[in-house]
C-alpha cells in the first residue's frame, strides 16, 4: 500500500481498548466468564490501565467458555480470527484474536495478516500430577508450534512440517486439548501460546472473578491477582521492565 499511515503506540492502545471494551460488553451480556491476564492485569494492577509502552492486550477463558466465545462471539466493529483464512484476513492457532478489519500489521515472516487485536486465550484442564502434566503441555505446545512453523515463509519452517497439512495440525490441536480424562481436573493451564509451563491456576478462580479498572473502564479479572501476577513475573512484578512487541501497524 502507497502513503502508509503508521500507528502510534497511542493510537493502537486505543484501539485495544475499544476492542476489549466490545468483548467485555459481550461477555457479561451471554454469561461467559473471563479475566484480563498476563501483561494487560499486570498493567491494570501497576499502571490502572496499559503499561505505558505496551502494544496487545491478554484475556483467559476456561476451555468450555473459550469454545462457546468463538462459537458466537458477534460485533458490528469487529473480526473474530479462530482458524481464519481469507484473503483478508488469516490466522490459524489454538486461540482467537479479535481484530480491528481497519489496520493492517507490516511486512511479516507468516502468512497470517490481521491488524491490532485483542488475543483470547483458553485455559486447558491438565493432570494433577506435576510430571504428567509437564508432558502433557509439552505435547500440545509442540503441536502448536508445528500449526505456527506451517504458516511461516522461510525454508526451514517449511521443512520442519512439510509432512502434514494446517488443517491436519489443526485437527490434531483440537483433539489434545479436548481431552476427556482430564475435564473434571482442578487445576488449568495457559498451554496454547504459551513459551512455559508456569501458567497453572485453579479454575475455581473464576468462581470469583472481580471488576478491576483499567483506562478507566471496568474489566473483568481474578480476584487474587497478587498470586497470579507474582507466579507469571516474580516478586518483584510491581518494578516496571521495559519490553515491547514494537509491532508496527498502518490504517487502511
Amino acid at each position: 500500500m502507497d502513503n502508509k499511515t503508521e500507528l502510534t503506540i497511542k493510537e493502537k492502545q486505543e484501539i485495544i481498548l475499544g476492542i476489549m471494551k466490545d468483548i467485555d460488553r459481550f461477555c457479561r451480556d451471554n454469561d461467559i466468564p473471563y479475566s484480563l491476564s498476563s501483561g494487560t492485569l499486570l498493567g491494570a494492577v501497576r499502571h490502572g490501565g496499559f503499561i505505558p509502552w505496551d502494544d496487545d492486550a491478554d484475556m483467559f477463558m476456561l476451555r468450555e467458555d473459550f469454545d462457546r466465545f468463538v462459537k458466537i462471539y458477534k460485533s458490528d466493529k469487529y473480526h473474530l480470527l479462530f482458524n481464519t483464512r481469507s484473503d483478508d484476513e488469516f490466522f490459524a492457532s489454538g486461540y482467537a484474536k479479535v481484530n480491528d478489519p481497519d489496520t493492517y500489521i507490516g511486512e511479516s515472516l507468516t502468512m497470517t495478516h490481521y491488524g491490532v487485536y485483542v488475543d483470547i486465550f483458553p485455559l486447558d484442564y491438565v493432570p494433577d500430577n506435576e510430571k504428567e502434566r509437564r508432558k502433557y503441555m509439552h505435547k500440545v505446545m509442540s503441536i502448536h508450534n508445528r500449526i505456527y512453523h506451517r504458516q511461516r515463509k522461510d525454508l526451514i519452517s517449511i521443512i520442519k512440517s512439510w509432512r502434514h497439512s494446517l488443517d491436519w495440525w489443526m485437527n490434531r490441536m483440537n483433539e489434545t486439548v479436548h481431552n476427556p480424562a482430564y475435564k473434571g481436573n482442578r487445576l488449568v493451564a495457559h498451554i496454547v501460546g504459551s513459551l512455559n509451563y508456569r501458567t497453572v491456576i485453579d479454575k475455581n478462580r473464576f468462581d470469583s472473578l472481580a471488576d478491576i479498572t483499567f483506562e478507566g473502564h471496568r474489566f473483568l479479572a481474578f480476584k487474587d491477582t497478587h498470586s497470579y501476577l507474582e507466579m507469571v513475573y516474580g516478586p518483584d512484578y510491581m518494578k516496571p521492565k521495559k519490553w515491547s512487541h514494537n509491532t508496527k501497524v498502518y490504517r487502511k
